[in-house]
Formats: C-alpha cells, structure tokens, sequence
C-alpha cells in the first residue's frame, strides 16, 4: 500500500507539511528506528513497571537527568507531574484526586508565562495563582497551600524572573518547580534542570520524533518515581492517560538515536535551504518578499519564513491563502498562527524531499492569482445601520445550543461593538461588504484566549452563516489555533427591546 493509501480509503486526504509540528495536524513523521522499534516492542508482554523501570534508566543515562519516565505526550506529562505536586506520591492521597480537601491545591505561575495547556494542571483540580514581581512570587509560596511552581519554558527567558531567581525563593519552602519544554529541543546537560527546575516536560512526537502519542518527563528521582505511581497503568487520577509497551520503546528509540549522533547540523542546513527555496518561488510575483526569521535560541533552533504581500496590489489575507492551499491538489498546510492580511509564516521541520519547491510554486500561483489585477473589485459597503444595534445569535453546536448576544456599531464598512458570552462581555470588531459580515471577538479564560470568527450574512433583520471557534495562548499572541473547536452554524435576529 502506497504512503497515504491507508488514510484515502477512508476518504482521509494526506498533505504537505509546511506548519511544523502540531498535534492537531498529526505531529511529525517517526524515524525509521523508531517504528522498527515498535514493531518489535508489540510481538511480546512484559510488565509495566519493570518496563518503566529499565526505560527511565536509560532514558536518564541518555539524558543526563537524575530520572525519566514515558508519559501520554507533553499534556500527559504536566497533568501527572501537577498529580505528583498534590499528592506527594502518598497512595492515599492520589486516590482523592480530583478532591483536593485537605491537601495542597495551589499553583504558582508568572502571569506572561500562562499558556493554552496548563488545563492538563488544572485539570487535577489546583487553582492557578499569577504573580508578576520577584515579591509576589515570595509572599504567594509563603501559603503552605502551594504544591508547585509551574513555568513556560520559552517564556521564563524572557521572563521577569529568571528560573535561578525562582529556584532560589522556591528552595526555603521546598515547593518543586515544573518547566513546560514540549514544543523544545531536547539538550544535554539539561538547561532547566541545572538550573534548579525539579521536573521537565517534553514532547515525545515532535523534535524528538518519536511516537505522537509520548511525551518525557525528567526530573529528581523522588519526583519523577511518584510521577510514575500517579500514571497509568496504575489505577489513579492518570489511569485514563495510558501508554502502551510499544510507544515506551519507541520513544526511547528516538531518544536514542538523538543521543548517538543524530546530525542537527544537517538538518538545520536543510531547513534553511528549504526555506530558500520557497522564498525564489514566491517572490517572483510582484509585491512579494520574505524574511527568514533565525532562532533566538538553541532550544528552540528551527527558522521560520515570512512571506509578505502588498495587501493593496494583493488583497488576500493569510488565512485564505491557507484554505487556498489546502482545498486544492496537492494538498498542502500552512501554520495559521500569526497569518493576518498579507502575511503567512512558513515552518521546514517537517517538509520532506522536494516539497519545499512544490510549497513555493502553489503559493505563487494563489497569490499571483489574487492580484488585483485578476480580481473584481468588492462590493461597497452596505449602507449605515444595516448591522447596527442590538442581536441575540445562536449558536448550533453539535449536541447543544448556545445563546449570545451582540451590541454592534457600524460606521460605514466597519463594525465593532460587544459579544455577551454565557460567561463573558468583549469587543467584536469586524466589517461587511453588500451583505456579507465578518466579526471577531477574543474571551480570555485562565491561560487561554477563546476566538470566534463570525462568517456569514445579512438580510434584514436576520443574519446567519458560520463561526469557527478556536483558542490563542496568552504567552504567545497571535499564535492562533483558528479551528481548534470546530466550526458551527450560527443564526442572529435583531434583539426585541
């Protein structure tokens, strides 16, 4: 069976990866060693613990950590780790989870270090606290309530605290520090670790390459063992985050291989070369150039391409582009995070022989294609009041219905005005052409934005159409996952007063 038979039998249509490594978009690709490993791994039955025990041995040895274990991804990793925080390991303690009376039920993070996944530590229950000074974080470890430090590890560089400063206030009440490193590069001797972070998370599918479902949590020997008690196939609060035999050997297949000589050098060279290409191709169309953005650090080492266009000559915006791209042949994904009028970004790690050259001529051909030249000119916008005033919109999810409301002004083809959410009341901003309207509002909830674009139109008093909801992270503006819960049909009357 050809690559990507498996997937169109069932009517599944494989793509060029041009976004990186995404969960959403199926991670990245195994090596070879990898899923030979795991072929083998699934021919025989062992026991979990003496598994777990062996892996973690070598997996430190490989590391340089003083502990490790395979978890259900990065997400897993924080959620048994933040597990581990409350309960200490003590059997008796994790089977109370998720009620945490009694026990300790906070958390600690640096309010620009709140990110879209410390759900999976929310998720056991803890409540986040935010401190912004080196004075907050004392006073708010100084509640014996407190079970652990949680950071952002791209964040804490740029951090007001450094994770030294951290480590130091956190030492005189023992309070563990966690790093979230799943989107990293993997690097011996550990950086967080030596520089006093307790436990380290990391994704097993994507830099490392190994099985999408893993994840690596490093750390203390303590820590990381009671880690371990706290996840499947134990039956505790991580029972339902299960990783098999096979994705254990896997993933230590990849770090193995990381570990004995895999050439980042090489595949750095590629990346930039890929990215060079690209850039030839589209920059042939007029009012189009790019930048190739270098890593600002080790950690973090793959470049990223920004193609840019003259929104006047090409009044396109990036994430049309990007639906260009993936509803033609060959099928080909774009990052949608920062993508605005006339920009997109480009990410090489997962591009494979040849396709950078595919990526850059299909992007040409789309943007050449909406030049003004080869276009219409767009509707005028519909008269003042069309959209003004007061709406009750529903919108029709998959089991059930939600009712908002909008207060909207419009002033020629602009539109802004508030969303009333179930919980929330924000700006929604957007504009309309004849009869078609599009409105964007942003909700922040914990370390998360919930965005809906609003797509549809107008006639009467009565508008519908679609709206795509998806999340943004605070630590990281504009790094927009559009589609992330889906998009819904919704339906708008003109509010009874």
């Amino acid at each position: 069976m050809a690559a990507g038979d498996v997937y169109r039998r069932i009517g599944v249509k494989p793509f060029i990866n041009a976004c990186g490594t995404r969960t959403i978009h199926s991670g990245t690709l195994m090596w070879p060693c990898v899923r030979e490993a795991m072929d083998q791994a699934s021919r025989t039955f062992v026991t979990m613990d003496e598994l777990m025990e062996g892996v973690g041995a070598r997996l430190a040895e490989l590391t340089g950590a003083d502990a490790a274990i395979v978890t259900s991804g990065g997400a897993g990793a924080l959620c048994v780790a933040a597990a581990t925080a409350v309960t200490g390991g003590d059997p008796e303690k994790i089977l109370r989870l998720p009620k945490l009376e009694g026990l300790k039920d906070r958390v600690v993070m640096l309010k620009t270090g709140r990110f879209t996944y410390d759900q999976a530590i929310r998720a056991v229950g803890v409540t986040v606290i935010e401190v912004e000074t080196k004075q907050e974080m004392v006073h708010a470890i100084e509640d014996e309530r407190v079970a652990m430090i949680a950071l952002l590890g791209t964040d804490e560089a740029e951090g007001r605290l450094s994770l030294e400063e951290i480590a130091k206030i956190s030492r005189s009440r023992q309070v563990p520090i966690l790093v979230d490193c799943a989107s990293e590069h993997l690097v011996r001797p550990n950086p967080y670790l030596e520089a006093g972070a307790t436990m380290v998370a990391y994704s097993g599918g994507k830099y490392l390459r190994g099985p999408q479902c893993t994840g690596l949590l490093l750390g203390s020997g303590g820590w990381i063992r009671a880690a371990w008690t706290n996840a499947a196939p134990h039956h505790t609060f991580g029972r339902m985050m299960k990783v098999g035999k096979e994705e254990i050997m896997g993933l230590l297949a990849a770090v193995e291989f990381w570990a004995q000589g895999r050439d980042d050098a090489a595949e750095s060279v590629q990346w930039y070369a890929d990215l060079e290409t690209i850039a030839a191709c589209v920059t042939i169309v007029a009012g189009v150039t790019t930048e190739t953005i270098t890593p600002r650090s080790e950690k973090s080492p793959t470049p990223r391409l920004e193609i840019r266009w003259d929104a006047k000559r090409i009044p396109l915006h990036g994430l049309t582009l990007r639906q260009a791209l993936l509803d033609s042949e060959p099928r080909i994904m774009l990052d949608d995070r920062f993508s605005r009028l006339g920009s997109i970004f480009i990410l090489p790690f997962s591009l494979q022989t040849g396709e950078a050259a595919v990526v850059g001529r299909r992007i040409a051909e789309v943007l050449a294609a909406a030049s003004v030249e080869n276009t219409r000119e767009k509707p005028k916008g519909a008269p003042n009041g069309v959209v003004h005033g007061g709406w009750d919109v529903e919108i029709a999810y998959h089991a059930v219905g939600a009712q908002h409301r909008w207060d909207l002004t419009s002033e020629e083809d602009r539109v802004t005005g508030t969303h009333h959410t179930l919980f929330q009341a924000n700006e929604i901003r957007g504009d309309f052409h004849g009869n078609h309207v599009r409105l964007v509002s942003e909700h922040r909830f914990e370390g998360t934005h919930l965005i809906y674009t609003f797509e549809g139109v107008v006639e009467g008093d009565a508008m519908e159409g679609r709206v795509e909801v998806g999340s943004e992270g605070q630590s990281a503006p504009g790094w927009l996952n559009r589609k992330e819960y889906g998009a819904y049909r919704w339906t708008a009357s003109r509010h009874a007063r």
